[in-house]
């Protein structure tokens, strides 16, 4: 009697769960549909910072002082990014959240269509609202996050489109991936990149009906992009400030693989894998789905889902959160199309619940803290008084060792002036008359066309000083990291003063030299070396290494392990360093590589030689497959 009615427990808690669904599915619809939109809640804005760099300060700063993002400066980021991260500079500000809270309404406006107009049954859009509650971090990733949200909601409408139809869902689509170049290319692209995956199978099963939307496609995106691109800028010549955006962020993604990789755990790759196996068994497993919407669900997600692989493990510490999110998202919108009723829903949970498994161990732990973020920043926007002095007033809680010395104030005073540091946020909060280089982080001109566009920017319009504090990213050496940037620098800079955490250089009237002459030329193995010439006058290097086979499938397909350098300093010291080959094309200072801020002191000091000097450098470490097995080394002199 007793194990008859231990056998009757789960069917009588089902039975109540379906009558209550009977009874308050309209209520839990509403639960649901408020967790979704707060979880998707754009409003946003942050104090300056000292813990990330100076890109998000450089990308508010810009525009509020006449610089048109994407044609004066090059980021990750598209013209209206500070936007979305707005601080308290100019009117950043206010404007972002105007624009944050449009964007919110038609966020709310395509979640209400999915949870009250296209008639998905509840246990879909309960699993749909887990796996989007999961997908919450990606939305907050780096400061950044708001494009994703619009690019969820354009792949949102094109899966509805597919099973519930309605132009107006596929229009509405279209034009929300065509203002993605707005806020950033790259997720443009990935829109693009579903859109093409979701007009192919369009082809397969209508054929030649389909030829309505592919227009529709072709058309829209770009001439909303075109069009709200324009009226941003309000640029005379329209086409060649899109093409520089554009120039600007290919080479920003192209070389992403090479310069910024970073190796990790290889358990996060299994997980990975077992994600990717959990979202086809899910498509496989699902039954009464048609096979048509298989292969709709493959087709919309491939690149999506390659792309966010790609980023997420290129640079494989915190970046992975992008993967694990978006595979969450993915769950998500084939949840849409699930018979969620009997054998599917035993088949399905194990799989749902292997993904879940990996969630908690990639994603949680680095961003779990994140939760009560939406609706933190939702409850400060509420007092925006009190909101814009709680930011202002976040510049004086700057530690004490990033901030800009007294004395390094007082000789800048009211002159212009650059940084060439990791993190300058502290410039601006000083109120100096801080001007911006083209590429807004040193370290992201990591291929020759950024490295020269900096350069050419500081020969052409350098400010009277900049200002160093010596720190790079990844170990990397950091003359070697934008050797043309450095050469211009050395041709016009001489040093000025050397504080605690700071070295302040000033222009030259006239540059040191014209020109560089080639005195030698010679091939190296990779990895392999060449010594240097011993002179009392500045040698310089140049090499030149083409991608192997095996790097330009890395390059493409995943990430180019990093290549080190061993400089030999005549004193018997020898440091490693990470260096980006593909800029070495550019001259590099060779016998006087500084790493310290005095041994970059004594480099810019026109008057007293350099007490030290290097005599070999050795190149290789593990991305040396990656190249050629031999290298181009060109020597060089300046010349007058």
């Amino acid at each position: 009697m007793i194990k008859t009615q231990t056998q009757l427990l789960p069917s009588a808690a089902l039975e109540w769960l379906r009558a209550f669904q009977q009874g308050h599915g309209k209520l839990l619809r509403v639960v649901l549909y408020v967790f979704v939109i707060l979880v998707a809640c754009p409003i946003r804005y942050w104090p300056f910072q000292s813990d990330d760099g100076a890109w998000r300060f450089a990308l508010n700063y810009g525009p509020a002082h006449g610089l048109k993002a994407g044609i004066d400066t090059v980021f990750t980021t598209g013209p209206l990014a500070h936007l979305t991260f707005p601080e308290c500079v100019g009117a950043n500000l206010a404007n972002g959240l105007v624009l944050q809270a449009g964007l919110w309404l038609l966020l709310a406006a395509v979640f209400a269509d999915v949870f009250f107009r296209a008639d998905f049954p509840l246990r879909n859009l309960s699993l749909f609202t887990f796996c989007f509650g999961l997908s919450g971090p990606m939305y907050w990733f780096n400061s950044v996050g708001v494009e994703n949200l619009i690019l969820a909601g354009g792949l949102i409408l094109l899966v509805t489109f597919r099973i519930r139809g309605s132009l107006v869902r596929y229009l509405v689509a279209l034009v929300m991936i065509g203002f993605l170049p707005l806020f950033k290319l790259t997720a443009f692209l990935i829109g693009c990149g579903a859109l093409l995956g979701f007009l192919g199978e369009r082809a397969l099963e209508q054929r030649r009906r389909a030829l309505q939307e592919s227009l529709l496609a072709l058309i829209i995106p770009a001439f909303v992009a075109a069009v709200s691109l324009w009226f941003v800028w309000s640029v005379p010549l329209f086409p060649p400030a899109l093409l520089k955006y554009l120039r600007g962020s290919a080479e920003i993604i192209s070389g992403y693989s090479y310069a910024m990789s970073m190796d990790g755990p290889r358990i996060e790759l299994l997980w990975a894998s077992l994600a990717v196996v959990a979202v086809v068994l899910i498509l496989v497993f699902g039954a009464a789905m048609a096979p048509q919407l298989r292969r709709f669900f493959a087709f919309l997600l491939a690149v999506p889902l390659f792309v966010s692989f790609k980023h997420g493990f290129i640079r494989q510490d915190n970046h992975i959160i992008n993967f694990f999110c978006f595979v969450a998202f993915a769950v998500g919108l084939i949840s849409f199309a699930l018979n969620l009723h009997g054998n599917t829903v035993r088949r399905i949970a194990p799989m749902v619940w292997l993904f879940f498994m990996t969630w908690l161990l990639t994603v949680f732990p680095e961003a779990g803290s994140n939760g009560p973020l939406p609706v933190t920043m939702l409850w400060g926007a509420m007092r925006p008084d009190k909101l814009e002095m709680l930011l202002q007033s976040s510049a004086l809680a700057f530690p004490k060792e990033s901030r800009i010395e007294p004395e390094l104030r007082t000789l800048i005073g009211n002159s212009k002036v650059a940084s060439l540091s990791f993190d300058y946020t502290s410039l601006g909060g000083a109120g100096l008359q801080l001007t911006i280089l083209p590429v807004v982080e040193r370290y992201s001109a990591y291929t020759p066309y950024l490295d020269r566009l900096n350069a050419a920017w500081i020969r052409d319009q350098g400010p009277r000083f900049l200002v160093f504090d010596g720190s790079t990213i990844d170990s990397r050496n950091a003359w070697a990291e934008t050797p043309a940037l450095w050469l211009e620098i050395y041709r016009w800079y001489d040093t000025r003063a050397l504080v605690a955490h700071n070295l302040l250089l000033e222009r030259r009237a006239e540059p040191r030299f014209t020109i560089l002459e080639t005195t030698g030329c010679l091939r190296i193995p990779l990895p392999g070396g060449f010594r240097l010439p011993n002179s009392r006058e500045p040698v310089f290097w140049t090499m030149k290494c083409n991608h192997s086979l095996r790097g330009q499938i890395e390059r493409l397909f995943f990430r180019v392990p990093k290549v080190s350098t061993w400089i030999h300093e005549s004193n018997g010291d020898v440091r490693e360093q990470r260096i980006i080959p593909e800029v070495l094309i550019s001259p590099v200072l060779g016998n006087y590589i500084p790493y310290t801020l005095q041994q970059f002191a004594q480099v810019f000091n026109s008057v007293v030689d350099p007490s030290y000097s290097v005599d070999q450098i050795t190149i290789g470490g593990p991305g040396s497959e990656s190249y050629s097995p031999t290298c181009e080394v060109a020597l060089l002199r300046p010349a007058r």
